[in-house]
């Protein structure tokens, strides 16, 4: 799992939704959660995402999506059917888990920048110690 730190800075809330906005570093990154939290602005969260939502794009880009960010390929491992990208974010760690197939045709490598996104509803959310 991908971990990051990150502070609330705001939200919009529904009857059984909320549009949780979070920041990392100067990078906003938006939620979809099912619940209505009761963070408030400032309050401390982890951000935690599977590796299998982290996806890579080959910059040059222009995307209005929401958590499109930019790293650098740290590692690569190259397996038959999935390939293990670590970047670097942050002074973070941020893993994606690729097809191989996909992975090759970015012709990417060790030290290039990427562009890597998650959608909203993929992040979890938690603060402190008490889990979810």
């Amino acid at each position: 799992m991908n971990t990051l730190s990150a502070s609330v800075t705001s939200m919009d809330l529904s009857t059984h939704l909320c549009a949780l906005r979070t920041i990392v570093g100067a990078d906003i990154f938006e939620l979809i959660l099912v619940e209505n939290p009761l963070y408030l602005v400032d309050d401390a969260v982890t951000l935690v995402f599977k590796e299998t939502e982290v996806i890579l794009l080959k910059p040059p880009i222009s995307s209005c999506s929401a958590n499109a960010l930019t790293g650098t390929i740290k590692s690569i491992e190259d397996g038959i059917v999935l390939t293990s990208v670590a970047l670097t974010y942050h002074n973070t760690t941020v893993v994606s888990l690729i097809t191989t197939s996909a992975f090759k045709r970015l012709e990417l490598g060790i030290g290039d920048e990427v562009v890597w996104m998650v959608q909203p509803s993929e992040i979890s959310l938690l603060r402190g110690d008490n889990g979810v």
